[in-house]
């Protein structure tokens, strides 16, 4: 009985050790930088692995970045962009490689899709 209670004990350990690493690969993913173009403005975001953000929205080539900080859960991704009073709160998931990103609003809505670069 002891010898069974131990491999449970190491099973368990393991499946949560699995089971944490993905977590933290799919929060890891997010880490990067994302570009969306519609209509010809492309909104590019850079997530840095320290939690700091940057938005840049350019049309023609003209520019304007945005600062803030950003964090994650295993669905969510919240962005608090410096001088803002409330955080952007997005769903988000990615296709099968990760290159594709996309952000849902958690109250439905348009969803935005970004390219990692």
């Amino acid at each position: 009985m002891k010898k069974r209670s131990v491999y449970i004990v190491v099973a368990l350990i393991a499946s949560l050790a699995f089971a944490g690493c993905n977590l933290l690969s799919q929060e890891s993913a997010i880490i990067g930088t994302w570009e969306e173009t519609i209509l010809g403005v492309t909104t590019t975001y850079v997530f840095n692995g320290d939690g700091s953000a940057v938005e840049t929205t350019s049309i023609s080539g003209v520019g304007v970045s945005t600062n803030g900080n950003w964090n994650s859960d295993s669905t969510t991704l919240t962005i608090l962009w410096d001088g803002a009073s409330e955080s952007e709160v997005s769903n988000y998931s990615f296709n099968g490689d990760a290159t594709t990103m996309t952000l849902s609003p958690p109250e439905g809505g348009l969803s935005r899709t970004f390219v990692r670069q």
